[in-house]
């Protein structure tokens, strides 16, 4: 559906573009790039990104994840198994990508566009007078010379420029009237998504093919990478949950202020004077609620009080690098540590239920079977008590518009949308394959209500949004696919 719309929408500024930027590519050769130097960690088309670039967007990134976290430091590990670096190369490489398109299509910043924006930033200014002494102190305690913030100044502002041309691209009125009719073009369906591989657990194993399996040596090495694997599970942190009220800085006025709505809260109202009064972003929408976390995850003396009260506790107020709290404990989880040995029947029999392939088939085929049946029988509670045993995929009462083609989390094909919009009501469709259940019975079609003013304007505003983003995203693949990138791995 969304490719039939696609002829409504003028492509003139995308193809405009495209045909510049690409022609650029195959007309011109590629710079090599010399992995020798120590300064650069990538080259895209010949155009570097030094040591300094790499490491101090990759210092950024990790301080906002060390905020995310409390303020504790990310280990090595962590930024391993998160895929900061690469990602933060990615995103230096596609950095590289737009400007490089920015130059293709001639965007040029004057060297007074760029001593004004840098005249304007208010860190450079003394009593709101740009003060060129403290511009060359500034760059120079931070490792640069004039002309090299100058130039990341340029390109910031060239960056903006096309970021411009992307957001003035709109789509036509006919195609906005288009995507509102097929949104408001709604099919209610039910049903359930099992992969073959949950089903794993319910295959039976006895207790005997367990006592055999731990006692052949050959299988101690398996037991223990999966335990390892799975630490997470079997060893469980002591946990808390709770809230906190946040009045940020450490002088008279914040301390009078954390003591006066001390003296106000109770358990019942704390979700309440929360959104009221805390200075935490967050803590304004969702009352302070901070979830459940483990020791490492908050600031030390944060932890130290709340891991010491017991549930349903408010304490006095706390001081932490952000200013003053107050916390109430809403629960507690006490540490579960569970040994290898003692769990090591339960890894058996996981592991066992994994070799016995015919059985699992069997399996899967005979809950396809019943899943099937209960809804052709109108006996939706049965399909989902079984997809809830194995923690699958249930769709009740769902709507699926005919322009997203989205079912709750599941991304329908188009053949898949076309047969549920096609179906009568009643009709039961398996879009299963040999590794996965997925049922649907189409409940009932409707019409959606007609959008008011209000509506329509966010669905233009919207629609011309993710017309730019696409486009943009469009391009910097293009560019990335002709582009020459060489990456020096060892200075990661």
């Amino acid at each position: 559906m969304k490719n039939a719309l696609a002829g409504k929408v003028s492509y003139f500024i995308l193809t405009f573009v495209f045909l510049i930027i690409i022609a650029s590519f195959l007309f011109s050769g590629f710079d090599n790039f010399s992995m020798g130097t120590a300064q650069n960690v990538a080259a895209v088309d010949g155009t570097p990104i030094t040591i300094k670039e790499y490491q101090s967007a990759l210092n950024r990134q990790v301080e906002f994840f060390n905020q995310m976290m409390g303020g504790s430091g990310m280990t090595q590990k962590q930024m391993e198994d998160m895929g900061i670096k690469q990602s933060v190369l990615n995103g230096l490489i596609q950095q590289k990508l737009i400007l490089n398109a920015a130059d293709q299509l001639g965007f040029v910043v004057s060297l007074s566009e760029i001593k004004n924006e840098i005249k304007a930033m208010p860190y450079f200014q003394t009593n709101n007078q740009f003060d060129v002494n403290l511009y060359r102190n500034m760059l120079q305690s931070n490792g640069y010379i004039p002309t090299q913030f100058e130039e990341l100044v340029g390109n910031d502002l060239k960056q903006k420029k096309i970021d411009e041309l992307f957001n003035s691209m709109i789509v036509s009125e006919g195609h906005i009237q288009d995507v509102a009719k097929f949104k408001n073009n709604q099919v209610t369906v039910q049903g359930v998504k099992i992969s073959r591989q949950s089903l794993a657990p319910l295959v039976s194993v006895t207790e005997q093919e367990v006592r055999a399996f731990l006692a052949n040596p050959e299988n101690q090495k398996t037991l223990e990478a999966a335990y390892n694997d799975n630490l997470s599970t079997y060893n469980k942190p002591e946990e808390v949950k709770a809230r906190h009220i946040l009045i940020a800085g450490d002088d008279a006025k914040s301390l009078e202020k954390i003591k006066a709505i001390k003296a106000q809260v109770t358990a019942k109202n704390f979700n309440d004077i929360a959104k009221k009064e805390t200075e935490d972003p967050t803590g304004k929408a969702n009352g302070g609620d901070l979830g459940w976390f483990s020791a490492g995850r908050m600031v030390p003396e944060f932890e130290k009080v709340a891991f010491n009260m017991k549930k349903g506790d408010i304490s006095e107020p706390v001081k932490t690098q952000f200013g003053y709290h107050i916390i109430m404990v809403e629960d507690k989880k006490a540490a579960d540590i569970k040994t290898l040995e003692s769990v090591k029947p339960e890894l058996a029999r996981i592991a066992i239920q994994k070799t016995k392939a015919q059985d699992l088939d069997q399996l899967l085929k005979t809950t396809a079977e019943q899943i099937q049946s209960a809804l052709e029988k109108n006996d939706f509670a049965t399909a989902e008590a079984l997809a809830t045993k194995v923690d699958g995929q249930i769709y009740k009462n769902a709507d699926v518009n005919q322009f997203d083609q989205n079912l709750v989390a599941t991304n329908l094909s188009p053949a898949e949308a076309d047969q549920i919009f096609k179906a009568a009501p009643g009709t039961v469709l398996n879009f299963g394959n040999p590794g996965t259940i997925f049922m649907i019975k189409v409940v009932g079609k409707k019409v959606g209500a007609e959008k008011t003013p209000e509506q329509m304007k966010a669905e233009i505003a919207s629609q011309n949004q993710l017309f730019s983003r696409k486009v943009k995203e469009e391009l910097v693949k293009t560019m990335n696919n002709k582009a020459k990138v060489v990456t020096n791995q060892s200075l990661l």
